[in-house]
C-alpha cells in the first residue's frame, strides 16, 4: 500500500510521460513511454543506444487501433 506522499509522487511523475517512437538502426519501430527524449533514450528497454537510429515524439498506434488491439487482446483472454 503506497504512502499519500509516495502516491502523490507517483501521480506527478506519471502525469509527465509522453508517447514515443523508437526506430531502430535495422528500421523497427517501437514503442516508448518517457518524460523526455533523452529519458527515452536512456531507459530504452533493448539498452543499446548505438542501435537507436531516431527518437520522435508521438503514439505508434492512433486511439481507435489501440482500442482494436485492446478488444482483440480481450477476445484471445477469454479463449
Amino acid at each position: 500500500m503506497l504512502d499519500k506522499v509516495t502516491f502523490m509522487w507517483y501521480i506527478v511523475v506519471m502525469k509527465d510521460k509522453k508517447d514515443f517512437i523508437v526506430t531502430t538502426t535495422s528500421g523497427t519501430r517501437w514503442a516508448a513511454t518517457g518524460t523526455s527524449f533523452a529519458n527515452v533514450r536512456e531507459n530504452f528497454w533493448m539498452r543499446s543506444p548505438s542501435r537507436i537510429a531516431k527518437v520522435e515524439a508521438g503514439s505508434l498506434f492512433t486511439r481507435e487501433e489501440e482500442a482494436e488491439l485492446k478488444r482483440e487482446k480481450d477476445i484471445e483472454r477469454c479463449r
